[in-house]
């Protein structure tokens, strides 16, 4: 009954509450994933009201790792798992505990017996701690982009502030430690202004994006004592933010 009842509501959605959630390298609104789409907080309504979230457990085991990192880990901040939500299969979950592993690239899912290591395809976003996170499919339009993967939100207004954080295991002889592992982390950023991305590597290349304001930009960044080198994020929501103002 469960069953026929979550379908017959799914069906008044799509007949009342026309919309859908599409991410992708066209299209990147936190604000819509997470709170303006009307299905998905009308069937987040649902699950909380029925109790059911069978929907987000069709993933697999997670393994993990079977050995220790003499320095780093292989997650988004913290080695434990922290409540957020999840648009997963089309569908909002809310309050659930997650885990997101970058060097395996995945999101972990903490069930009441396993860790339920959820199918990457099936998210199309997810916030952890308030970070939000929007997975973007490279294409030819998204070719400067590193790969097809989750980003995590900065800013976004007019134009968008994305950060990737890849984590790698590198892997070192010790003569009296043996085989040691250590994750490697290395940050990318980018800028989508019309559509079309834009690598930031050094702040000169935030300020050849902007030059139309550059002078303003310099000026901004002395006041409020913002340094790139010391503090990219930001520095760069900041800036990235001013910019689109300045633009508005």
């Amino acid at each position: 009954m469960r069953l026929s009842g979550l379908s017959g509501f799914l069906l008044f959605c799509i007949i009342f509450f026309p919309f859908a959630i599409e991410i992708s390298a066209q299209q990147s609104n936190p604000d819509n994933v997470f709170y303006k789409n009307a299905v998905n907080n009308a069937v987040k309504r649902y699950h909380q009201s029925s109790g059911d979230q069978s929907g987000i457990y069709n993933g697999s085991q997670y393994g993990g790792y079977n050995f220790l990192f003499k320095e780093g880990h292989p997650y988004f901040n913290i080695d434990q798992f922290v409540r957020g939500s999840i648009v997963y299969d089309g569908v909002l979950y809310d309050s659930v505990m997650l885990l997101y592993d970058e060097i395996m690239e995945v999101i972990v899912m903490q069930n009441v017996v396993i860790r339920v290591q959820l199918i990457t395809d099936k998210i199309s976003a997810f916030e952890i701690d308030n970070n939000h996170f929007i997975r973007i499919v490279k294409d030819s339009n998204s070719s400067e982009l590193f790969a097809t993967g989750f980003y995590q939100l900065l800013y976004e207004g007019n134009i968008t502030l994305l950060k990737k954080e890849v984590k790698t295991i590198r892997e070192q002889i010790s003569n009296t430690d043996g085989l040691q592992r250590f994750a490697d982390k290395k940050t990318h950023y980018y800028i989508k202004d019309a559509d079309k991305y834009y690598v930031i590597k050094r702040k000169k290349d935030m300020l050849a994006l902007f030059s139309s304001h550059k002078k303003q930009i310099q000026q901004f960044i002395k006041e409020n004592h913002l340094n790139y080198r010391k503090d990219r994020d930001n520095t760069l929501i900041k800036v990235t933010a001013y910019y689109d103002g300045l633009k508005k």
